[in-house]
């Protein structure tokens, strides 16, 4: 086999490994689940929306809004979306696989300011992430590590229904285990992967 013929089979070879440790899939393994805020106030869920990840609001430390029933999005500029609970609400929309293997290029809704910014996330390992939000520039942003979350969350139906009747728990260990003992499961209650 001379040179040329060489290089271009090591190019095809090279091309071809790259090609399969960049396919969607394998990716988004790092992204997709569930995701703790670094204050533990927030728990997401990332998910694929078509080619992109986009997440969802899934649980919340204090889910009660000024009216003690679920929190709303009561702090939006456009009055008409006021109403809408944030529990369930998608709040990270399109991030976008890079090509240094981090996701960007994405918008994340703040409920807290009623306000979107631009924002990435970089992947520090299979359990942590790094995510930022800015106006402009990444410069003008502020950043959090995010720990992914094993386990169950509550719905956000459950939620509600224990805000309704009363029986809210923050510590979701403590509602993990009632709920087991209520479906007779013994499993793991969700807890932040180290």
């Amino acid at each position: 086999m001379g040179i040329l013929a060489r290089w271009l089979s090591g190019v095809i070879a090279a091309v071809a490994v790259g090609a399969i440790f960049t396919l969607p899939g394998n990716a988004a393994e790092k992204l997709d689940g569930y995701w703790m805020d670094s204050n533990g106030e927030v728990i997401l869920d990332i998910r694929r929306c078509g080619r992109a990840r986009c997440g969802n609001v899934a649980w919340l430390r204090k889910p009660r809004g000024p009216d003690g029933g679920p929190l709303r999005d009561f702090r939006n500029t456009d009055p008409k979306l006021r109403r809408r609970f944030v529990c369930g609400m998608r709040v990270v929309n399109n991030f976008k696989k890079q090509s240094d293997g981090n996701w960007g290029d994405g918008t994340v809704y703040i409920p807290d300011h009623g306000m979107t910014v631009s924002g990435y996330a970089q992947i520090l390992g299979s359990n942590r992430v790094k995510v930022t939000g800015y106006f402009l520039l990444p410069i003008f942003g502020s950043s959090e590590v995010w720990t992914r979350v094993r386990g169950q969350v509550p719905t956000c139906a459950e939620q509600a229904e224990m805000i309704k009747t009363g029986r809210w728990i923050e510590d979701l260990s403590v509602w993990r285990a009632k709920r087991s003992a209520s479906q007779d499961k013994k499993t793991a209650p969700p807890v932040a992967a180290r």
